[in-house]
């Protein structure tokens, strides 16, 4: 008598792991290139940077892109607020350069 054994398959379930999550840092990171791409609109910045500090607190896997969306969009703010103060701080002396502006 001969026994025949089988040895147990693996399905693809059992072989699939959970890869780490990441979705929090990858938009972070998306919107703080799209902040700086469009740079004259802050709600991209902003958005970058909430999102970048709740995937900072939420996914350890994603860090990384999480500080990068969150440089990236404080880049973009910090660049949109220096225009803005340059702008404001000349403007009074366009006057004088076109005086019918005024």
């Amino acid at each position: 008598m001969t026994t025949t054994t089988t040895a147990p398959t693996q399905t693809a379930a059992d072989a699939t792991v959970a890869a780490p999550v990441r979705t929090l840092g990858i938009v972070s990171l998306s919107l703080g290139v799209a902040s700086l791409v469009f740079g004259a609109n802050p709600v991209f910045g902003v958005a970058a940077l909430v999102v970048g500090i709740l995937g900072l607190r939420n996914e350890p896997a994603g860090k990384n892109f999480s500080i990068a969306g969150i440089v990236t969009g404080a880049i973009s703010l910090a660049g949109l607020a220096f225009g803005t103060l340059a702008f404001f701080a000349f403007l009074p002396f366009t006057a004088f350069f076109i005086p019918a502006l005024f």
